[in-house]
């Protein structure tokens, strides 16, 4: 009689292998997007932003009174700062360790994705690759509370005016703010839908002898 542990691929696999690619992409687009906040219009029309990529800009106005005469305006959007500030260093690095964690999760999974047994270890791909998720997904929205305490710094005083702790002053929230809270919070539940999965796949079996256990892994 031949025993086997047998946590194979299963169809809800395939599907949390998917969500967590999107999920990781979504962050990693709001991460690399300056509109976590969104700042009133400049004389040109154009909203400023506010981010953790600075990104600069130079855009023509016409000068007024003089409707023939333009300027060039030189606008950065994002930190315009060297990280002096504790609070700045600590937001950025829990969100980046957070969202970089993931990264490197989806880059794992690109490897087991295409296997169909899995375990690390000795223990189940689908347990491990969960604690990691909620873990990196908890870091993130860690990093996301804290951001409102950065709101007093001149960064973002420079366009929000009036800001301060938990206040927004003339800002309101920007899509990748959203997408940074939603995409953490969908994690932290896929995180508890990859360590159910270990109930159903991941189970000791008796064979008769290897070829009924080949015979059994081709009907998963």
């Amino acid at each position: 009689m031949l025993e086997a542990m047998l946590p194979y691929r299963t169809w809800k696999s395939v599907l949390w292998f998917l969500l967590t690619y999107i999920l990781t992409i979504g962050l990693l687009v709001s991460a690399c997007t300056n509109y976590w906040l969104i700042g009133p219009e400049d004389g040109a029309g154009n909203p400023a932003h506010v981010g953790f990529v600075q990104d600069c800009s130079v855009t023509n106005k016409s000068v007024e009174g003089s409707p023939d005469t333009t300027q060039l305006v030189f606008r950065c959007n994002g930190i315009r700062t060297n990280f002096q500030s504790l609070m700045l260093i600590i937001v950025t690095a829990t969100l980046g360790v957070g969202i970089l964690s993931l990264f490197f999760l989806t880059i794992l999974m690109l490897v087991y994705c295409f296997c169909d047994q899995l375990t690390a270890c000795g223990r189940s791909f689908h347990t491990l690759a969960g604690i990691w998720q909620a873990t990196s997904s908890v870091l993130v929205l860690i990093g996301v509370f804290l951001f409102p305490l950065c709101w007093e710094q001149d960064w973002v005083t420079n366009i929000c005016k009036t800001s301060s702790v938990y206040h927004l002053g003339d800002c309101v929230p920007g899509y990748s703010l959203y997408l940074a809270i939603a995409c953490s919070v969908l994690g932290y539940f896929l995180a508890g839908f990859s360590t159910s999965l270990d109930k159903k796949s991941f189970e000791i079996t008796e064979f008769a002898s290897m070829e009924s256990l080949d015979t059994y892994k081709q009907r998963i």
